[in-house]
């Protein structure tokens, strides 16, 4: 059953988000509200997407405490949620493929990875190094999301002015969704 609760993330501070709540005291980050679902895994710094875990919480009130890197899983959570309002809301869009397509979201994949990518069917966000942290803000998010996007439409071919233009579009719509998530904060860098 979807269920309402709060999340204390790194870069947004304490939002709203959807779980799913699987018993009396366990939720886990998953949906179903928006399009097929939203859903965000745990990658356990390995590669092998089959072998993820849910993210789980006995209340439904997620905090993580500042070192701990899980606090990044709510930052893609929830960037995902909004990621999908704002295509719903801006464009009339349900999901990338406007036939609900589900969202998921791998996090702590490998180790001392820095990147983010979109691969033809899902997310996925490394927890960077000593030098950069996970690349799960709200822009970044949006901008991983819109690669989907732009396949599910243009289809640009991810080489050369094509390729270039497929970042390009991520980088303007990671930005344009940052401002509909978090307008009172919005700037125009991309993962300042």
């Amino acid at each position: 059953i979807d269920a309402v609760g709060s999340a204390t993330t790194a870069y947004s501070g304490v939002k709203p988000i959807t779980t799913d709540m699987v018993a009396a005291s366990s939720y886990r980050l998953r949906e179903t509200g928006r399009g097929l679902g939203v859903e965000t895994y745990n990658l356990n710094n390995g590669t092998n997407y089959g072998a993820a875990t849910d993210f789980t919480d006995a209340d439904n009130n997620w905090v993580y405490a500042a070192g701990n890197l899980d606090r990044y899983a709510l930052d893609a959570h929830y960037g995902a949620e909004k990621t999908y309002d704002y295509f719903l809301n801006v464009h009339n869009r349900n999901s990338i493929n406007n036939a609900g397509f589900a969202i998921k979201s791998y996090v702590h994949y490998s180790t001392n990875y820095v990147n983010a990518f979109w691969d033809g069917s899902r997310m996925t966000y490394g927890d960077g190094n000593a030098t950069y942290t996970p690349l799960t803000s709200m822009d970044i998010v949006g901008h991983e999301i819109t690669h989907g996007l732009t396949e599910y439409t243009a289809n640009l071919v991810y080489s050369y002015q094509s390729g270039a233009i497929n970042e390009s579009y991520s980088d303007i719509f990671g930005t344009t969704i940052e401002s509909y998530a978090a307008s009172g904060t919005f700037d125009w860098l991309i993962g300042e």
